[in-house]
Order: structure tokens, then sequence, then C-alpha cells
């Protein structure tokens, strides 16, 4: 069966597109968005245009639409196929006005064309320079904020699929976290994609995460590289002590800030290096000069015991 072919019962389909079950029938019951073929037994089975629907009420959705209306842009929607250009570039201008006219059917397949060019070709030629330009348009107020939020939906969703199973890797273990505040994590994400094709394992805490939950997995894990991503410096720098303990219980060689918000200054200040370059010149740096495995912590004994 080719994936384009695919079909899935209800909890798969919830599963992979991040919808619980009573959702899904709402949503087919009240807006007829779902359209699922019947088993012989009277099994519901859901394919690749129900699977098109739902990300495009999702992003529809995250600009702020109740989902009424997100589903009657998603049933309006007209399925569309995209050839992979000999240029992945040529691909930039499109997704950004299939971005500003909130059309989510031609940005998946715009999308789906990058991707079929290969995974890094992809991030490096059209999603990290696509996502670049949204923040600029955004920053001019070309755009606003519901275009970049829906941009940025379709993208999450596609690189978070992509990252299914990336723990399960047979190299060293890189621990990936946005610090308290910090909700931007698609640089993270990329920077993760691109490690894991090289074959490392990833432990990735996402979004807003406290310091010193970075600092207990980093003890339990004993990760090859901790790397904190902010777009904003406040985030770091409101945490800059916490940070500064975490390098140095790695012995500092181990820690890296990412981002915007990252800088030479602060890296030197808390003992802890920079990430040069954007998300994917980062990651392959990484990559291709891992610093040593460290030890796995000792269990302490508890306490009262001997």
């Amino acid at each position: 069966m080719s994936d384009r072919d695919s079909r899935w019962r209800i909890k798969e389909f919830a599963e992979i597109v991040g919808v619980s079950e009573a959702t899904l029938r709402a949503w087919e019951r009240r807006y007829e968005l779902l359209q699922p073929e019947r088993t012989s037994g009277n099994f519901r089975l859901y394919g690749r245009d129900d699977e098109r629907r739902i990300r495009s009420v999702q992003a529809h959705m995250a600009r702020g639409l109740a989902p009424a209306q997100a589903a009657a842009l998603a049933l309006a929607e007209t399925p569309v196929d995209v050839e992979p250009p000999a240029d992945p570039s040529a691909l930039i201008d499109p997704l950004l006005l299939a971005a500003e006219t909130f059309d989510a059917t031609r940005f998946d397949a715009l999308l789906d064309a990058a991707f079929m060019l290969g995974r890094l070709t992809a991030i490096r030629d059209v999603v990290l320079p696509t996502l670049v330009e949204i923040g600029h348009r955004w920053e001019s107020a070309q755009i606003t904020v519901g275009h970049e939020h829906f941009a940025s939906h379709l993208i999450e969703r596609r690189l978070l699929a992509l990252a299914k199973g990336w723990e399960a890797g047979r190299g060293p273990l890189a621990l990936l976290a946005c610090p308290s505040g910090e909700r931007h994590t698609l640089g993270l994400v990329c920077f993760g994609l691109v490690l894991a094709d090289r074959g490392w394992r990833i432990a990735y805490l996402g979004a807003d995460t406290p310091v010193d939950q970075i600092l207990d997995m980093s003890a339990s894990l004993a990760p090859a590289a901790v790397v904190i991503c902010a777009l904003d410096a406040v985030h770091l720098t409101s945490s800059a002590a916490e940070l500064a303990e975490l390098a140095e219980l790695a012995a500092g060689h181990h820690t890296i800030l990412a981002g915007g918000g990252a800088s030479a200054a602060l890296a030197e200040r808390l003992t802890a290096h920079l990430a040069d370059g954007d998300a994917v010149v980062a990651a392959l740096a990484l990559a291709g000069d891992p610093p040593p495995a460290r030890p796995a912590a000792a269990t302490q004994p508890a306490a009262g015991t001997d």
C-alpha cells in the first residue's frame, strides 16, 4: 500500500493528527469534515484526504478561528500536487503566498514537495529560509500574527511527525530544550532532526522548560550535549545562574546555547558553547565534532540509609 493510499482506524488516526477520537467524531457529525470508508465490519477507515482536512482545520484554529469556520475553509480547499523543483528555493515564495492567503492545503503540498528532495535539503533550503522570511514580514507588519501562527503550526506538525522515533538512534544523546518563557521551538526541532539524521539520539523537552528540570534530566540521562535554544535573550539571562550550574556540573564541554537570544558573551559568561550559524550549520558542526560521552551518574543512596 502506498503512503498516499494509507488507511487508519480511528484510534491510530487520532494519534497521527493529535485530535481525540471524541473530537474527530464530533467534527465528522457536525461539519461532515471527515469522509471515512467503512470496512465489512462497519469500522471507519480514514485516509489522506481526511488527514489533510484535519491539518487544515488545526492550522486555521491556530490563527484564532472557531472550529466551524475552520472546517468550512478546510472543506472548500482543493487537493493539489506539487512537483519537486530542481531548485529547492523555488518553493519559498509559493509557501509565503500560501501562508498569506491561508491556503493550508497548498502549504502542505509545497512541504510535501520540499521533503521529497530530502530531509536536510528541505530543512536547510526551504523550511528555515521560509521561517526567517515570515519572521521578517511579521516584524515589518506585512503579515499578521495570525499568518505567523498559521504557517508555524503547519511546519511544526510536519517536523514533529518526522521526529517520531528520533530517540532510538545508536549514536550520542542530545538533550534539547527551550528555557522558561521561550515558546519558539521550530529551530530547535530542525536542529534535532539534522542530528538524528547523523545517527544521534534525541531527548526533546520542548518549549518553556524550567532549567531545574533540564538539570534533573541531564543528571539522569548523561547526554553528550545539552542544547538550550531561545530567540529572546531574556529567557536565557533570567535563568543565567541555573544555566551556569548546568554547565559547571557538565564540566562545561557539552552545554550549548543556540538561537537568536544566544551570544558569544553570554556563552562565555556561563562557560557554555555557542552554536554558530543556523540550525543546520550548528547541528552538522556538532555531529562532525561530538563531545566525549559522559558517564552515567551514580545513583545516590536515599537519606537515612547506608
